[in-house]
């Protein structure tokens, strides 16, 4: 049973993955679903050192921005009760969980935009880099030659 439920679950967070991603392409090329879920599928393959750096940091960027908003909404909630309500408490501690708990859960929905956005132009700037050569594509000078010097380095 264990197993099986393994198994789904990387069965179930792959077709999430090809999911958005074909998303991302219907967005961007305005092809068919099952066609952008291909070119999705090979473009993030044929580069998948880059996708996958950039979706780690990503990933740890957006954990730590949900960590800082719930955090920061935490301190000042708990000010504001023991500034004006502390008496009528016994513990401030429980309010104080519930506010981290619900400004955990908005902040997370709020980096999920930025999560979608960070995928998508990573999506663009890849696809903008294997269509186009040199001085027709459309990146912009300072991300072009931010991505170039780190190739270099590499």
């Amino acid at each position: 049973l264990c197993c099986c439920q393994c198994v789904f679950w990387c069965f179930e967070n792959c077709i999430q993955f090809i999911n958005k991603n074909a998303y991302i392409q219907t967005a961007i090329f305005g092809t068919s679903f099952c066609k952008s879920a291909r070119e999705a599928f090979t473009l993030i393959l044929r580069n998948a050192f880059r996708v996958g750096t950039i979706s780690y940091v990503s990933g740890a960027i957006l954990l730590v921005g949900k960590f800082f908003i719930s955090s920061v909404v935490t301190a000042i909630g708990y000010i504001a009760m023991s500034e004006m309500i502390a008496d009528e408490l016994y513990n401030l501690a429980g309010p104080t969980v519930i506010i981290f708990l619900i400004s955990y859960f908005v902040s997370d929905m709020f980096m999920d935009v930025f999560d979608m956005a960070i995928t998508t132009i990573l999506q663009c700037f890849v696809a903008d880099e294997e269509m186009f050569q040199g001085d027709q594509c459309y990146a912009e000078g300072a991300l072009q030659a931010w991505i170039d010097k780190n190739q270099e380095t590499k």
